[in-house]
């Protein structure tokens, strides 16, 4: 049975699809399905299937936003939400940034832990002893401990883990150099405010460093967009090295 055109009907098509064992009705896959098949696929390919983050992230992404956010709604109150220069937000521009630097600080803490916590768990599944060594071990002396969350320390205590920190995060995601670049400006900022240092902060603001909220707003989307790559990437390596699926 031939259509006007030439081509088998539904009908004949139906029937030879019966024939072969296959008796469910063809339809169309909708084009955004279609896409969405097609990404998932690229994921795969380079290994960034979806994924339950870390408690460290959610703990980022939920309750440290959370109070990040409560200072930004105070900032508003005092200056507004209109374009232009406020006079009288200053200080809270630089409470923001101290915070952000806080609060990233603190998921990285969180992190590391975590991730030795499973590397020690899959080194001595069954040797409690061992796995209170290996993981004494890795989070001894940590300079997440002793200092900020600069690129330095971060990557001192995860090389801990067996891979090359800022590698791989840049072979993950191409705009790494740019967040590390604004998680080291962070750092300088938060440092000369904490400690006062007066010299320092002059010479951030010579080198055109502003103490704005627009530049609190980059930072904090350059760092957003760190801390998931790191807690993904964190991820992968422990299942690499182990040849597991992921930890979270």
């Amino acid at each position: 049975m031939l259509d006007p055109g030439g081509r088998p009907t539904a009908a004949r098509r139906a029937v030879s699809r019966a024939t072969a064992g296959d008796t469910a009705p063809w339809t169309a896959q909708p084009r955004r399905h279609r896409r969405r098949d097609r990404r998932r696929k690229v994921s795969r390919a380079r290994g960034r299937v979806r994924r339950m983050p870390s408690s460290a992230l959610t703990s980022w992404r939920k309750r440290r936003n959370e109070r990040l956010d409560d200072l930004l709604r105070a900032h508003r109150s005092v200056g507004g939400s209109a374009r232009g220069r406020r006079w009288r937000t200053t200080t809270l521009n630089e409470a923001l940034l101290l915070r952000l630097a806080a609060e990233f600080q603190g998921f990285a803490r969180d992190l590391h832990p975590d991730a030795c916590d499973v590397f020690a768990e899959w080194t001595a599944p069954s040797n409690p002893t061992l796995r209170q060594v290996v993981r004494a071990r890795l989070i001894e002396g940590r300079e997440l401990e002793r200092g900020n969350a600069h690129p330095g320390s971060i990557g001192a205590d995860f090389g801990r883990l067996g891979f090359d920190v800022w590698p791989a995060l840049a072979v993950r995601d191409g705009r790494t150099a740019a967040h590390n670049r604004s998680l080291e400006r962070l750092n300088d900022v938060r440092n000369g405010l904490a400690h006062a240092n007066e010299a320092k902060l002059a010479k951030l603001r010579a080198e055109g460093v502003t103490f704005a909220l627009g530049t609190y707003r980059k930072w904090r989307r350059d760092l957003d967009i760190l801390a998931d790559n790191l807690d993904a990437e964190t991820a992968a390596q422990l299942g690499r090295l182990f040849g597991r699926q992921g930890p979270w």
